[in-house]
């Protein structure tokens, strides 16, 4: 488990000690193709999810606006429901196995925990999380203003 938490970008960089103390609340979960990670509008669910292999697809049915399904793989997306865990609101999209993957689980309550008592991997963590959500962002105005530009709107 410390092994592949090392590798991925959210906690490379942290020391053994830290990753040992980490990795003893993550679970490492293998999927086959539709099985449910994340379902929309739960509540009360703050784990965070790393892809670590294979593929899932983001899947929304909250709105017509968008399209029923979006496949992403490792390169796109390795960090999942950061957003839950940073506001403890419901999940916005179901993501789904789409053809086998390879999981970590981080148990969000006691991640949270941790970096409270450890600022210094709490300043890093929350920080690399920032910058996830900042990128994220820029890619959705930048999709949003093609879609404007498209609609002559």
């Amino acid at each position: 488990m410390i092994k592949m938490l090392s590798e991925t970008s959210l906690f490379k960089g942290i020391s053994l000690k830290q990753l040992s103390d980490i990795a003893e609340f993550c679970d490492r979960l293998v999927l086959n193709e539709g099985d449910m990670l994340i379902q929309e509008d739960e509540a009360g669910n703050s784990d965070i999810y790393v892809l670590i292999e294979g593929n899932v697809e983001v899947v929304s049915n909250n709105t017509n606006l968008t399209s029923g399904e979006v496949v992403l793989s490792h390169e796109d997306k390795e960090l999942f429901g950061e957003i839950g865990w940073l506001t403890n609101a419901k999940r916005t999209a179901s993501v789904r196995c789409y053809d086998g993957a390879e999981v970590i689980r981080i148990d969000g309550e006691k991640l949270m925990q941790y970096l409270e008592e450890t600022p210094e991997v709490g300043f890093i963590i929350t920080r690399r999380i920032a910058q996830t959500l900042s990128q994220r962002m820029e890619e959705s105005d930048r999709l949003l203003k093609q879609i404007l530009w498209n609609k002559n709107i």
